[in-house]
């Protein structure tokens, strides 16, 4: 019997952040909020979700820098989101 198992990371878009400046490309814009969600599949369907990862990105860059659960949810609950 043949088992394919593996890991994979999906990205879902929180939304926006707020007006930053990037010090990377020098551009102001709004900067977003991203959740990566690494899941064990099998046979290359997303099974178990085992580590859940925040970040904050500029959109003409894609410069990212990791924030806390805690940050991002507190950046959820300051603009009324999910």
């Amino acid at each position: 019997m043949l088992i394919i198992w593996g890991f994979k990371d999906l990205d879902s878009d929180m939304g926006n952040v707020d007006y930053l400046h990037c010090n990377r490309c020098n551009n102001d814009s709004n900067w977003k909020l991203q959740k990566r969600t690494s899941w064990f599949t099998l046979f290359f369907i997303p099974i178990i979700p085992y580590r859940r990862v925040y970040y904050v990105y500029c959109p003409v860059c894609h410069w990212t820098t990791k924030v806390p659960k805690e940050e991002a949810k507190r950046i959820m609950e300051k603009r009324g989101g999910k």
